[in-house]
């Protein structure tokens, strides 16, 4: 089991938690997200993207980036980390692990 925690991207006070096996896909985890988010577009629509710096470490809860998120504004650096998105059938434990 993995403990993810997510945000969306421009909007203030998004960030949630998602638990998923890490047996399981990307698309299964986007699944997982529009659940929790009781979103009711298509989930295969959901863009996700991994918050890891140029040198491959994560980006801290307490990075500024992260704390200007929270806010609602998109960091430059977050924004140069939008560019590749997750691929849906990769394994959630080979992307995260």
């Amino acid at each position: 089991m993995v403990q993810l925690f997510c945000a969306i991207v421009g909007e203030a006070g998004s960030a949630f938690e998602v638990k998923i096996d890490d047996a399981e896909s990307v698309s299964a985890l986007k699944e997982a997200i529009a659940g929790k988010l009781k979103y009711t577009g298509r989930a295969d629509k959901l863009q996700l993207f991994l918050a890891k710096k140029g040198n491959g470490g994560w980006l801290s809860s307490k990075h500024p980036d992260v704390i200007s998120m929270r806010n609602g504004s998109i960091p430059e650096q977050v924004g140069t980390l939008m560019v590749v998105e997750v691929d849906p059938a990769d394994e959630i434990g080979d992307v995260f692990g």
